[in-house]
Order: C-alpha cells, then sequence, then structure tokens
C-alpha cells in the first residue's frame, strides 16, 4: 500500500475513533496498529463514526469467533461478547450492556467496535503521531490487595467480596449493572433499581441500618455512598466486617472510577470495565451531538432538587451540573457550589427551561413565588425521574443524558444512535 495512503487511512481511524464523525462511513481498508510496541496490519472499517474491527483479526490476540444467526459470540478463556446483529446490544460474561453503535456483518465477516472491545480486554487505545498509528497497550490487571479510596480515607481489600450489602442505591444499580447482582445480600429499602434488586433481603436504610440483620448476613463488606454512623462502624468492625464508603462525586469520570473499582472488588473486571467504555463512548456521542449546536441556541437550565420552603439545586461541584452542560444545558446555578440555592437567585436568571420531578413542578406551579418564570409560562418544565439523575450510575448516561437531549433538542436526538 502507497506510503501516504496508508498514513491518511490510519489518521482518519484515529479521528474517528477519538471525536467521532457521524455522517462519515467508508469501506474496509487494512491498517497497521501498534500493539504493544510491534506494528501488526488489521482490518477496519469507519460507521457511524465509530471504527469497527473484523472479527477475524482478532485471532491473534486469543479470541475465537462463531456466528449462529444473528448472534455473533466472540470469546477466550477468561471472557466472552454476545453481540447481536443490527443491533445496539451486547453480554459480556452475564453483564447485559448496549452500545452507541450497532454490530454488523460485510460480505459474511462480523465488524465489532474497535475501542469497546479493546478497553473490555484492558488495552489503552491512543494515537502516536511519530508513525501516525492507532496505539493498542496492554494494561495490567488490578491484583489484590486493592485499595479503595473516600476523599482522604482509603479502604485496603485482600480479597475479593463474595457477599456485599448495599447501603446505597446506586452501588446496587452499579452491581447488576456489571452482572454482580449475585453477590448483593443485603439492601436498603430505597434499592429499587433494577426490578430484580427487590428480591433482596432489606436491611433498613443508610441511617437507620439493621444492625443485627446485617450481621446476620454475615458480608464480606459494607458499601455506603456516604460515610456512615460512628456507632455502625464501630459494631461492623467489631464483627470484623469491612467497609467501604463513598462520597458523592463531583465529576462524571468519578462515576466511572468507582464503577471500576467496585468490578476489582468484586472480581467483575472485564464487565466493569465493559460499562464505562460503553458510557464513556455515549457521552462522546452526546458530545459530538452538541457541537453541532450553535452556541446562540443553547438553553438555560436550572435542575430542581427541591422547592417551595428552600431552594436546593445542582451548582458547580455536582457531577448533575456536568450532565446539564454535558447535554448543552447552560446551567444558570453555576454561580454556587453544590446543593442550596436561592428563590432570588432563581427569579433573577429565569431560566429557559425547568428540569426536576413532578412533585416539585406542582409546588412551583401552586405558588405565586414563581409566578415569573418564563419556563412555567411557557410550559419548558422537563418532568423527570429524580433517581435517574441523583444516583451516581450507568443510568445518568444511559437515560439521563437522552432524556435531556430530547427536551432540549429534538432536532438533534437521531445524532445519538443509541
Amino acid at each position: 500500500m502507497n506510503t501516504k495512503f496508508r498514513k491518511l487511512g490510519c489518521l482518519l481511524l484515529v479521528l474517528i475513533m477519538s471525536i467521532g464523525i457521524n455522517a462519515l462511513s467508508f469501506a474496509s481498508s487494512v491498517s497497521p496498529v501498534n500493539v504493544n510496541g510491534e506494528e501488526r496490519m488489521m482490518t477496519t472499517e469507519i460507521k457511524n463514526g465509530r471504527a469497527y474491527i473484523a472479527t477475524e483479526d482478532l485471532e491473534a490476540f486469543g479470541f475465537s469467533t462463531e456466528v449462529k444467526g444473528q448472534t455473533i459470540v466472540v470469546k477466550n478463556s477468561d471472557v466472552s461478547f454476545t453481540f447481536y446483529r443490527d443491533t445496539n446490544k451486547v453480554i459480556v460474561n452475564d453483564a447485559s450492556m448496549t452500545l452507541d453503535s450497532k454490530i454488523y456483518t460485510r460480505n459474511g465477516m462480523p465488524y465489532i467496535p474497535m475501542k469497546f472491545f479493546f478497553e473490555t480486554i484492558h488495552y489503552k487505545v491512543g494515537w502516536t503521531s511519530k508513525t501516525n498509528q492507532v496505539t493498542l497497550y496492554k494494561m495490567g490487571d488490578e491484583k489484590f490487595p486493592i485499595v479503595i479510596g473516600d476523599g482522604d480515607v482509603h479502604y485496603k481489600f485482600e480479597k475479593s467480596a463474595k457477599k456485599v450489602v448495599s447501603l446505597a442505591p446506586s452501588v446496587t444499580e452499579i452491581l447488576f449493572a456489571i452482572g454482580a447482582g449475585d453477590k448483593i445480600v443485603g439492601r436498603t429499602i430505597y434499592c429499587d433499581y433494577p426490578l430484580e434488586s427487590k428480591d433482596v433481603q432489606t436491611v433498613g436504610s443508610l441511617y437507620e441500618p439493621d444492625l443485627e440483620g446485617i450481621l446476620d448476613l454475615e458480608p464480606d463488606v459494607v458499601i455506603a455512598a456516604t460515610h456512615m454512623n460512628e456507632d455502625v462502624l464501630k459494631t461492623l468492625a467489631s464483627a470484623k466486617i469491612q467497609i467501604l464508603t463513598q462520597k458523592s462525586p463531583s465529576k462524571i469520570n468519578e462515576i466511572y472510577t468507582f464503577i471500576s473499582k467496585l468490578g476489582a472488588l468484586v472480581d467483575h473486571n472485564y464487565e466493569a470495565r465493559a460499562l464505562v467504555s460503553t458510557l464513556k463512548l455515549k457521552e462522546d456521542r452526546v458530545n459530538q451531538t452538541v457541537d453541532l449546536i450553535p452556541k446562540s441556541e443553547r438553553k438555560t437550565v436550572y435542575y430542581v432538587v427541591g422547592t417551595g420552603k428552600k431552594e436546593n439545586t445542582a451548582g458547580e461541584g455536582t457531577f448533575i451540573n456536568e450532565v446539564l452542560q454535558a447535554a448543552g444545558g447552560i446551567n444558570v446555578a453555576t454561580d454556587v457550589k453544590g446543593w442550596s440555592y436561592s428563590l432570588e437567585k432563581l427569579i433573577e436568571h429565569n431560566p429557559s427551561y425547568l428540569i426536576g420531578e413532578s412533585y416539585n413542578y406542582d409546588t412551583m406551579i401552586e405558588s405565586d413565588n414563581y409566578e415569573s418564570l418564563s419556563a412555567l409560562k411557557n410550559n419548558h418544565y422537563i418532568k423527570i425521574d429524580s433517581n435517574v439523575f441523583s444516583r451516581p450510575g450507568p443510568r445518568v448516561i444511559d437515560l439521563g443524558l437522552k432524556k435531556l437531549i430530547h427536551e432540549l433538542y429534538p432536532e438533534y436526538e437521531n445524532q445519538l444512535n443509541y
């Protein structure tokens, strides 16, 4: 292949992998890829803004491919990917999730998303300008003992957790999402998603846990989203039960990090990496879509956490603020940090859209305090399930970002592809 055209093909490949171009689609090309410092030729395609790789090239990485009807199974002795042709669905071992792009075959050859596959098997996917090549660098797996941090507090675990008590709905959602729901032996009364979680025994709430019930379950670890009561900590410690706490994240990336750490803790590394990759690719897809929206058309928004007696919202330093901004919203509450706001500031900024639960809408519409807000006058109150947005888990990306694009910029929704 002519060197100039080979370099051009590589450059196009990395541009698609890193920034994505929805409208572009190219025929198959054989391009050099740098794998752990060695050059390999791989068959790739660009479709719907994503780089795909022919599954025949995965044999060099120890993977076999089996095609049965609409099902494409790519596997080795450690991990199995089950793709469904012409859909976004994939199952990694026993964890079901969705991609931001569809699987397809060409001339009988399956093509799967390149970045998703290699990130799942723990390669760092990059680009080197020196040789104009995509680079794949194998990362080492996290081995026990592992350390998980929560601010200045660090928790050390010598072995994987087989029995988990979850005192946080977000933790419950993440564990089920990575196929580790069967490891949860206890949950709070607020852990209500997915539906299967309701089959797990309840152990009270975060602030009023049923300590006797927790001890009877003999868990390896108790996981909470925030710091627990000191008396609870002492009781668990005396019973030699480990704990893990996590403060509410301030950034979306912190959600991804925690998913990866939980995956390591329960020995579901492949599933956790796969989930994180799908979420990052969807966030990237949303970013691409928002880039198409002229800045003059971006909507001002205000997220209603609480209203009536006092105003609470998602200000600077909250992950919900990042979600709003990722979806192209201009959050008027970034003039404060944290969650506390004021009626005066809300009236002054007069956002184009309000976003919150139905009960908050009822409160606002029934009060004279909010009658001057344009969003209420123009019926621009976006009613949401706040659990999707307030719980730092997969749904805030899978459903939350998509919901915001649908409501704020419906003419761009078809760009998402998921």
